[in-house]
């Protein structure tokens, strides 16, 4: 963490918002993306999946989120 203006906050905002690794361009929101994540590891676990098999439906889990794009 560092300490900035209300300007530099919503500059990093907007500019981790349009990197699509990040969890802010999720287009369910933060709490989306964690509840798509944790069902996704539920799953897994619930059917016995290997860790791979469940990194995999986490994978899964956040690319549903992302925006679409023309590019």
């Amino acid at each position: 963490m560092r300490l900035g203006t209300n300007t530099v906050n919503r500059t990093e905002y907007h500019l981790r918002r349009r990197n699509l690794a990040s969890p802010l361009s999720d287009v369910r929101g933060p709490g989306g993306r964690i509840r798509a994540v944790a069902a996704a590891i539920r799953t897994g676990i619930g059917r016995g999946d290997d860790t791979n098999r469940i990194e995999e439906r986490i994978r899964c889990a956040e690319a549903a989120g992302l925006p679409l794009t023309l590019w």
